[in-house]
């Protein structure tokens, strides 16, 4: 495994020139799951075009089967219907060095009150894994979207996993997951607010923010 102390130290140094200002958004990977299997639902699918499934079973619900929220198109059951909530991992996304958002879609199961939970980890080949992101939904929680942003220093290639909790068949829906890319041109002097993100990204390790917002 490559040393990770040049990826800390280009990871700070980014985070010097990630002062807001206008930017422009550019899609490197997006799956609203509406595609597979032919647009129908599955119970325990596991041949996912962009990810790959493990630690259990998801199922793939909606457009009219085990349809909870009607609308949404196809979206993942992250327990699926063996009792053993399941993982899907994506295939590896090449991300060149930028600033990055991460938008995801999450919803309460709609059907138990027990608290339901999915871990996201971003693990970057030749770098750090990023810790354990863990969020929740109430049981009647429509979609709302939950964003991240993170650095990439240099180029370099992303796994992104969401692991369900429980047992009870009856997990988070997820949908909607996108990466996008930032760019924006570096200030020519380090403002004020750019010195102090520096020092938020020592105690933060890599300057993620994570947000929630109900979609409009």
């Amino acid at each position: 495994m490559r040393n990770t102390t040049p990826w800390l130290a280009l990871l700070l140094l980014s985070l010097t020139l990630a002062v807001s200002s206008p930017a422009l958004a550019d899609v490197v990977f997006f799956d609203d799951f509406n595609s597979e299997h032919g647009g129908a639902a599955q119970l325990n699918y596991g041949s996912f075009a962009n990810w790959t499934v493990s630690n259990g079973t998801v199922d793939l619900i909606g457009n009219g089967a085990f349809d909870f929220l009607p609308g949404n198109g196809l979206y993942v059951d992250m327990d699926g219907s063996t009792g053993n909530a399941g993982k899907i991992t994506s295939a590896p996304i090449a991300l060149a060095p930028g600033t990055y958002t991460l938008e995801f879609d999450l919803a309460g199961n709609q059907r138990s009150s027990a608290l339901d939970t999915v871990d996201v980890v971003l693990a970057f080949e030749g770098g750090p894994v990023f810790p354990t992101s863990t969020l929740s939904r109430a049981q009647s929680d429509p979609f709302t979207t939950a964003t991240m942003i993170f650095n990439v220093p240099i180029a370099t290639s992303l796994s992104l996993s969401f692991e369900g909790s429980g047992g009870d068949d009856v997990g988070l829906l997820l949908d909607n997951v996108k990466i996008s890319s930032a760019t924006a041109p570096p200030p020519s002097v380090p403002e004020p607010a750019t010195l102090l993100l520096l020092g938020a990204g020592l105690a933060g390790l890599g300057g993620m923010a994570w947000r929630q917002h109900r979609r409009g």
